[in-house]
């Protein structure tokens, strides 16, 4: 080995900064404040030297008993706890001498998060490589790595974790909540393009799970399309959207998105008995849907956790620097990360719907989640869904924010050229539940907000049996 190569490996060592974590300490030894609003946010690892990590854990401790900080307790807890040796009283007096003041804090505070994110890199980097000579399976340590890696900034230091005084979200929802008082027509979430949607539901929420349910052969994939379709027409070129469907290609679903947005059917589209006019209609809807953020993936076998890694890298990529919207075709189809052969389908499916839902939330953006309908409502007078219907639905209606049943209106119309369907918001967490009518044309497979003034259920025949209109309800808080 060479002198120059030699000096290059010398000179590496793990990422630290003794003087700023000397002053750091400094900080909360000498301001109340400091250490009060510091100590929640930090932990040991932001410390390399292993007598400041000590000190800084006896710190916590104190903070933890509600004791106060200087260098008396700090000593105390040290040589109670046999973490003390002869010289740590003058160390901790000669930290108070650093600094006069606690102005800085911040500015070294942000040093020690650094340094401490490289190092758990290249701890990480460590692991990946130690797998990486040993695994067998290239798609399951490709995940594990990603989700090392996502973990450092999602569970490191995120302003979701710990205690927070009520004062700090209490002034971020008034804030949020002036915003919308000057626009009438604002939205807290991403706009569907329904309107009346739209209204109840003030758009679909970020972190939220939403289960669109329906017995087979119903739609739900062509109304998850409708929301995909209505943001290419209406341009939302800023939003970007994953869609993952586990039983139809990429292009049977552009298919459908292009009959969508054109006045050429499905039939046509098949066939390819297409006239001039249609492939110019069909050729700007496909401009129009190439300019927008939508990413397509076929996997019969996705998982949760496939998922997850591909929204993650989506999201990186994305030149927002976020994800819109996800949507799953469909949830019944999905695997369990965990893979247990001894488990039942019901467990499975409890898994699967908490990891979505816990998806939903790390990656702060609505997930749709499409699902069968069990078919016992097949053998019922009564036609209406009900939660009970979703198939091993416990933990699918306790994870959902939202569960929405797409139904015909008159099961004798499935034929029709023109039909009824009606949206039933059966749970909402946060907002009213409502029905909504839609129009169905079935050769373009595309959804239509039925006008206001037909948007009455009041004593009709729904489901094929008589009811009456749910009255107004509250948010549904389960």
């Amino acid at each position: 080995m060479s002198d120059t190569q030699e000096k290059k490996v010398a000179y590496k060592r793990y990422p630290s900064n003794n003087e700023a974590e000397q002053y750091v300490l400094c900080c909360i030894l000498i301001d109340g404040d400091v250490a009060a609003t510091i100590i929640p946010e930090m932990d040991e690892k932001f410390f390399f030297n292993a007598t400041h990590q000590k000190i800084f854990a006896a710190m916590r401790k104190l903070q933890a008993q509600n004791v106060s900080i200087d260098v008396i307790t700090v000593y105390d807890c040290l040589v109670k706890n046999n973490q003390s040796d002869v010289d740590i009283l003058k160390y901790l007096t000669d930290l108070t001498q650093i600094t006069p003041s606690a102005v800085n804090y911040r500015d070294f505070f942000n040093i020690l998060h650094r340094d401490m994110v490289m190092r758990e890199l290249i701890k990480i980097g460590n692991a990946i490589a130690e797998d990486a000579y040993t695994s067998d399976n290239e798609e399951e340590s490709l995940r594990k790595a990603e989700t090392l890696i996502y973990d450092i900034g999602a569970k490191g230091l995120d302003a979701g974790q710990g205690l927070e005084h009520v004062a700090k979200p209490g002034q971020r929802y008034i804030d949020r909540l002036i915003k919308l008082r000057k626009d009438a027509n604002a939205v807290k979430g991403l706009r569907t393009y329904y309107d009346i949607f739209d209204k109840t539901t003030n758009g679909l929420q970020p972190g939220s799970l939403i289960i669109l349910a329906a017995r087979p052969s119903v739609g739900k994939t062509a109304f998850a399309l409708n929301l995909v379709a209505n943001m290419i027409r209406n341009g939302n070129q800023n939003a970007t959207v994953a869609l993952f469907c586990l039983e139809m290609s990429r292009e049977d679903l552009v298919q459908r998105l292009l009959a969508i947005n054109t006045d050429v059917t499905m039939n046509a589209l098949s066939s390819a008995r297409i006239t001039d006019d249609d492939y110019d209609r069909l050729w700007d809807a496909h401009v129009a849907e190439s300019a927008c953020n939508i990413y397509l993936d076929y996997n019969s076998g996705a998982t949760p956790g496939y998922i997850s890694s591909q929204c993650r890298r989506l999201r990186s990529q994305s030149p927002s620097k976020k994800l819109d919207l996800v949507i799953i075709d469909y949830l019944q189809l999905m695997g369990n990360d965990k893979g247990n052969r001894n488990s039942t389908r019901q467990t499975d499916v409890s898994d699967i719907s908490r990891a979505l839902k816990n998806m939903a939330m790390d990656l702060g953006c609505p997930v749709i989640a499409l699902s069968q309908m069990s078919r016992s409502i097949e053998g019922r007078d009564d036609k209406e869904p009900k939660l009970s219907d979703l198939r091993e639905s416990g933990a699918i209606e306790q994870d959902a924010d939202m569960v929405m049943f797409l139904s015909r209106e008159n099961e004798e119309d499935k034929t029709a050229a023109l039909s009824h369907m009606i949206i039933d918001i059966a749970k909402h967490r946060n907002g009213e539940l409502k029905k909504i009518r839609y129009i169905w044309e079935g050769a373009h497979v595309r959804f239509t907000e039925a006008p206001l003034s037909n948007q009455n259920f009041d004593s009709i025949n729904l489901y094929g049996s008589k009811m009456k209109n749910k009255k107004s309800q509250g948010p549904d808080n389960v």
